[in-house]
């Protein structure tokens, strides 16, 4: 199934959640969903990852994929 952006549109935010960091198969991925969505990254194997700022990206995605 292909999605493409139509103009006008709002782009879904897709927030990723690296729990093994930026794998290959993970980079891969996002990079394709970027063709028609607004990806982030979230690479949890980082130190300092602030708990209530992970929540409300969480919150304020429309989709949250966890690799």
């Amino acid at each position: 199934m292909s999605e493409s952006h139509a103009p006008g549109k709002p782009r879904t935010h897709v927030l990723c959640l690296l729990r093994d960091g930026p794998t290959a198969d993970a980079l891969r991925w996002s990079e394709a969903l970027a063709h028609s969505h607004e990806v982030e990254l979230v690479d949890l194997t980082q130190p300092g990852i602030a708990y209530a700022e992970l929540l409300q990206r969480i919150f304020a995605s429309d989709r949250v994929i966890s690799w």
